[in-house]
């Protein structure tokens, strides 16, 4: 009697099994083209799904306000650039509106009070006695007229004030207060009435 071991065994399983299948396909036959149609279509490759958009993080408080900030700005700039350019129309400073009005701003300053000052001065630069100093300001001189301008407001907000006063006249023109302050004033009004300030 002959002895059946495991290999044995699992070879006769294996061979089975594959004589099993092929049964099966022949006894279905070959597959043909009416066959493939009634089959389930395999799903192409699906491409990847989009990630959704993300969202815009909202704005912060201190964002919504630095925008509010520049928006402020801006409008300000814009306004008081128009009326200062307009006041100097044909004058050298003309065109130099908006460094007025921006310097103005950052300092804190009444945006007529320099440009006025420079009229009364220099003829709004017309007459400078040494370099982009319209402002009558001893030997002071100056590269170009926007560092002249910066350099003049922020020294009229630091030694004279935010805006025209007596004191500051006085200091300004000690020989002749009373008519420089006038005359400035009288700038200031072209410029932009206070009264509708």
């Amino acid at each position: 009697m002959r002895k059946i071991t495991r290999t044995t065994i699992a070879l006769g399983t294996g061979v089975v099994l594959v004589l099993a299948s092929l049964v099966s396909m022949v006894a279905l036959g070959p597959r043909t083209n009416d066959d493939a149609d009634a089959a389930p279509a395999e799903a192409p490759d699906a491409a990847p799904a989009e990630a959704p958009a993300a969202a815009e993080p909202e704005a912060t408080d201190s964002e919504a306000g630095e925008k509010d900030a520049d928006a402020e700005r801006d409008a300000y700039v814009a306004t008081w650039a128009e009326r200062i350019d307009a006041f100097n129309a044909g004058y050298p400073l003309e065109g130099y509106g908006e460094t007025f009005a921006a310097a103005a701003y950052e300092y804190g300053i009444d945006p007529r009070y320099s440009p006025a000052i420079a009229r009364v001065e220099s003829g709004s630069g017309l007459n400078c006695a040494y370099a982009y100093n319209a402002w009558g300001w001893g030997a002071q001189s100056w590269s170009d007229w926007g560092s002249a301008i910066y350099g003049h407001v922020a020294g009229l907000a630091t030694s004279y004030g935010s805006t025209l006063s007596w004191d500051a006249a006085l200091s300004y023109n000690e020989e002749n207060p009373d008519g420089w302050y006038a005359e400035v004033e009288a700038s200031m009004e072209a410029i932009w009435p206070s009264d509708s300030m």
